[in-house]
């Protein structure tokens, strides 16, 4: 019989320096049996990237979808015709069994770390312009995990070794964490953390 876990999640975006308002978007939604958990990385930066991210969180905040393929769909098809396309990670975890679904186009990247590290891979392709087809990776989670969804505008070079307070840190303090750490002046820069408890 499936045990059900607890869901915690926080999100954190930086506007690349001197700018006002990102090009990122973060959207962290509930359902009945989970998370909802999306990272969006508008191409460029500046208030016309900015504009379209607002754009896109509004969407993913409306859609009550919760398949990760689904809304990847309904992204694309937002963005179509408009002059920035986007990289995107999307999941969907389920606080029942620990299952994580994810789909990716692009360079957002998704990570889980703790005792088990695994990347999930996004596929090449700018959502809103040119994508091939959706591929779904799943993975269980288990207790004492933690997932990181972050833009290029982080480094993706890093571990647990890199940060070690990150094993005891909340979701909040992950995600400020990570873009204090890694995060690149010149981009703009955002994370989602989510850490999974019994």
């Amino acid at each position: 019989m499936a045990v059900s876990v607890s869901l915690e999640a926080a999100a954190r975006i930086r506007p690349r320096l001197g700018e006002a308002g990102a090009g990122d978007a973060a959207v962290i939604r509930r359902f009945d049996d989970g998370l909802v958990i999306c990272m969006v990385d508008v191409l460029g930066h500046g208030p016309e990237a900015h504009a379209v991210s607002v754009r896109i969180k509004e969407f993913l905040e409306r859609s009550t979808a919760t398949d990760p393929c689904i809304l990847m769909t309904g992204l694309h098809e937002l963005l179509k015709g408009s002059a920035r396309g986007a990289a995107a990670g999307i999941c969907s975890i389920s606080a029942r069994d620990g299952m994580l679904r994810y789909v990716g186009h692009g360079n957002t990247r998704a990570r889980r770390l703790w005792q088990q590290s695994t990347r999930l891979v996004s596929r090449d392709g700018l959502v809103g312009s040119a994508i091939r087809q959706h591929h779904e990776q799943s993975i269980k989670l288990a207790p004492g995990d933690i997932v990181l969804l972050y833009t290029d505008g982080v480094t993706d070079r890093f571990d647990l070794e890199d940060y070690r307070h990150a094993v005891s840190d909340t979701p909040r303090s992950l995600a400020h964490n990570v873009i204090e750490m890694f995060g690149k002046d010149h981009d703009d820069a955002a994370c989602i953390a989510l850490r999974i408890a019994e």
